[in-house]
């Protein structure tokens, strides 16, 4: 039956707006699978290499949980270093607020309506900032990390089991459907290709923008530059939106730090042109090119990924609009629509 093209983009809406809610519902049993399924194109690379090396199986898997065990490792040290120094920074940063911030605030909003005033009032560091406080955000921030360790238990589960299954799941498809066997295992060849080249390339960029952000802050003599470097390392995998994370904090803690005026804003001045550059200029467009996806696609999808399953969805919603793409090529019917989403005038065929 044919659907008059009046109600076609209507009830396409509809579908998506319904099947996002659904994705969204379910995502504690599928946001970890789908996650582990995009992390085993990364190390995919390294378990293919062991093995033709003759190295065995298991001892593949186990070196890539010591691999990752290692990296959770740093990230904790880095994490427990910086709670330290931030706790022994309190007293400078509460100075700075009290004495030159507040009052500037104050001076500045001097015509304000007594309703503003009276709320600047109200925003002494001891009202803001207590111990208690400080003690219930670093006990909280450690049940969340505890948890999202054992949610990452689980990631590496299915991970391990995705590796372990290499190629067995080509070889299912050729007796499932031996006819279009062929066809079927390239359209899979090319997600799996192009999403190890996306992973890859945006990890490599992500690590030039978390150094230079580090350089950068340690130059300037920024507190916790390592932490500002670890953050701006894994917000930037948020495309866009990810690099205006990387810069509020530090800059933020910048004007909390310094006595002078000038060197928090030569700084954020710094960082802002840096994180431009990466973030909304060279990053929007390798990614982009490497995946053939329109540049005002990519946020669209970040929006549509970000509101089903949050920060998550955000950081895969470039590859599975890849993946969702490449299976549009794949059909006749729907290559036009694969066509509209390329970033190119033409469906990329690599």
């Amino acid at each position: 039956m044919n659907v008059p093209r009046s109600i076609t983009f209507p009830l396409a809406i509809i579908a998506l707006v319904v099947g996002g809610d659904a994705l969204h519902i379910m995502q504690p049993a599928l946001l970890p699978f789908v996650v582990a399924l995009f992390l085993s194109n990364i190390f995919r690379p390294l378990v293919i290499w062991l093995r033709k090396q003759h190295v065995s199986m298991w001892i593949a898997l186990l070196m890539v949980v010591v691999l990752v065990g290692a990296v959770l490792f740093g990230v904790s040290m880095v994490a427990i270093s910086s709670v330290h120094s931030l706790v022994a920074g309190m007293p400078r940063y509460e100075a700075r607020w009290n004495n030159t911030l507040l009052p500037g605030l104050e001076r500045l909003l001097d015509d304000a309506p007594a309703a503003v005033q009276e709320q600047l009032r109200t925003l002494k560091w001891s009202n803001m900032v207590q111990v208690t406080s400080v003690v219930g955000i670093i006990y909280a921030g450690a049940g969340g990390f505890v948890s999202i360790l054992s949610g990452f238990g689980l990631i590496l589960l299915f991970m391990l089991f995705i590796l372990e299954g290499n190629g067995l799941f080509e070889r299912k498809i050729r007796t499932a459907y031996p006819d279009r066997a062929d066809e079927i295992n390239a359209v899979i060849k090319r997600i799996d290709e192009k999403t190890e080249r996306y992973f890859i390339t945006v990890s490599l960029m992500n690590l030039v923008s978390g150094g230079i952000s580090v350089a950068i802050l340690s130059a300037f003599g920024l507190d916790l530059a390592l932490l500002w470097g670890l953050i701006t390392f894994l917000v930037c995998f948020i495309p866009t939106l990810g690099s205006i994370f990387a810069m509020a904090l530090p800059i933020l803690v910048a004007f909390l730090q310094f006595d002078n005026i000038s060197t928090p804003i030569a700084l954020a001045l710094t960082l802002i042109s840096v994180q431009f550059l990466w973030g909304s200029v060279i990053s929007p467009r390798v990614m982009g090119s490497r995946l053939d996806l329109s540049p005002l696609l990519v946020l669209i999808c970040l929006i549509f990924w970000g509101w089903v399953w949050g920060p998550w969805g955000m950081v895969l919603s470039v590859p599975i609009t890849s993946m969702i793409k490449i299976a549009l090529e794949s059909i006749p019917e729907t290559k036009s629509i694969a066509i509209l989403a390329s970033h190119s005038n033409q469906p990329s065929q690599t």
